[in-house]
């Protein structure tokens, strides 16, 4: 299996992070969470420096694990980033956007503030969980906790385990 890094994206509680870690501890790959690698300042500068610790954190990950599972909302620019400096370390890299709707995400466990859906209804208006380059879309609406985790470490295995050269699909 070649090393590989996954990005879940999408809007704010779509589940990237609970799930990300569910999907990784089940499958034994590596884990980050890209909020935690986060910095204030200008949007340029701050996504630049963000995404470059997101990649460190992403290589460390892959010095003892084949795998890791990134949850990170993604814009274009972030993508073209991870695309490009993991192909140049040799690591495979994939996009699966997650998607929900918004009454789904407000009855989620961890409740969210008003603000943060606010957010989640913007980001999603903006087109996260949705992005056409991602490799993947997989609604985390259409089953319970364990039949979304399920579904998608099947997902993962697949882009893993798959031919080098992947093709892209679209999944429900």
């Amino acid at each position: 299996m070649p090393l590989s890094v996954i990005s879940f994206e999408g809007p704010v509680g779509v589940g990237k992070t609970t799930l990300g870690r569910a999907v990784s501890s089940h499958l034994g790959f590596g884990f980050v969470d890209g909020d935690d690698h986060s910095l204030p300042g200008p949007w340029l500068r701050s996504i630049l420096q963000t995404s470059r610790r997101i990649a460190r954190a992403c290589e460390e990950q892959l010095e003892t694990r084949p795998v890791v599972i990134m949850a990170y909302p993604l814009r274009c620019t972030n993508w073209l980033f991870f695309r490009e400096t993991f192909r140049r370390r040799g690591i495979a890299y994939y996009c699966i956007s997650l998607a929900a709707d918004a009454a789904h995400i407000a009855a989620r466990e961890r409740l969210l503030t008003p603000d943060e859906m606010a957010r989640s209804s913007q980001m999603t208006a903006q087109g996260y969980g949705q992005r056409p380059f991602s490799d993947l879309v997989i609604r985390t609406d259409k089953g319970g906790f364990a039949f979304t985790r399920d579904h998608l470490a099947d997902k993962v295995r697949g882009l893993v385990s798959g031919p080098s050269q992947k093709q892209r699909s679209r999944s429900t």
